[in-house]
């Protein structure tokens, strides 16, 4: 079956406590959220992206041909010019593979996951290579610029799927009208902050449509990388109320589409062969896939540093260093970071 053969993550150096902003703010918007982590100056998504998946690569090890490239991210730095094609540069030799870029809502990253798997399912022998990144920004002024931080998560996907093989995959699709949206030429996310919980309301979705698969009653870990109040009733909104569910957006925030994917490489890091593992992107919906660990991951994960590690390192700054990252103090950008 085809699926994950190698995994690794990447993240910023630098770290900012959520103590930052109750010292500059009074308060902190993100709830439950003890750091995140964000791209300095010179970095973005796909500076991001690029380490994590010469990570998986060498961790795959030996000369493997990647056919195809799969990006999910909702803040490549270009409209137009596909920010994806800067990766196979940067990594390979080779220029005869399909790249294809997936941006739109945090549901991008899992959506170029199951994308990538599905080309391998189709093109027997082929491999391709699943990359979530990416880094939203808001307005400095915003609440909910908070809880805003940077990943990525690459994934060697090829016709095997030892480490991982996917069993099925699930989507729903809801309007979400004034909830995270950035029009054409912003730098910034807007949220109207209305609270209409519909991000509750696509989990508890996606779960109905799940629950029909026979094989969704087994679910051992669910990998969400969603927020702390979200992730209280992720397991009963799933119908998995004994399941174990991730806690990664407490140490990193919210990292957009590659929310989820960082998650699960976190979740691998500690699954076990025959466990079942839900990794599922919310935003204007939720896109959801479900593995089965495979005999592989135990020696994939002696390789490589573990997401764990990762979380704990860092450098962590103030709220000034962290504007001056950000750029608001900048001239330059007006101000608008």
């Amino acid at each position: 079956m085809a699926g994950i053969e190698s995994y690794a993550t990447a993240l910023p150096t630098l770290r900012i406590p959520a103590s930052a902003y109750v010292a500059a703010w009074g308060s902190c918007g993100a709830r439950g959220m003890k750091q995140k982590a964000f791209c300095a100056y010179d970095e973005d998504a796909i500076t991001l992206a690029i380490e994590a998946s010469r990570a998986a690569l060498d961790r795959f090890g030996g000369d493997v041909h990647i056919d195809a490239l799969f990006l999910g991210v909702t803040t490549p730095p270009y409209d137009e010019k596909p920010s994806a094609a800067t990766i196979p540069t940067a990594l390979f030799a080779h220029a005869d593979l399909r790249v294809t870029e997936i941006a739109g809502s945090p549901q991008a990253g899992v959506q170029a996951l199951v994308s990538a798997i599905e080309f391998c399912a189709a093109k027997k022998g082929r491999y391709a290579l699943a990359i979530a990144a990416d880094a939203p920004e808001g307005p400095p002024d915003g609440s909910f610029e908070h809880a805003l931080g940077a990943a990525a998560a690459s994934f060697v996907v090829g016709p095997d799927g030892d480490v991982a093989a996917l069993l099925d995959s699930y989507a729903v699709t809801r309007e979400t009208f004034g909830a995270r949206f950035r029009r054409h030429g912003d730098g910034a996310i807007s949220d109207l902050e209305l609270r209409t919980r519909d991000s509750q309301a696509s989990l508890q979705a996606l779960g109905r449509i799940a629950q029909k698969d026979k094989g969704f009653d087994k679910v051992k870990r669910v990998a969400l990388g969603a927020d702390a109040a979200l992730m209280r009733g992720a397991g009963r909104a799933l119908g998995q109320p004994d399941a174990i569910v991730d806690e990664t957006w407490s140490r990193i925030g919210d990292a957009g589409a590659a929310s989820a994917p960082f998650a699960l490489a976190a979740m691998l890091d500690e699954a076990r062969a025959n466990e079942t593992v839900l990794c599922a992107g919310i935003g204007a919906g939720a896109t959801a896939a479900l593995f089965r660990v495979g005999k592989g991951l135990s020696r994939m994960r002696r390789k490589g540093e573990k997401v764990a590690d990762q979380m704990e390192a860092g450098r962590t700054v103030d709220y000034i260093a962290y504007l001056k990252h950000r750029r608001v103090l900048s001239s330059r950008t007006g101000g608008h970071g």
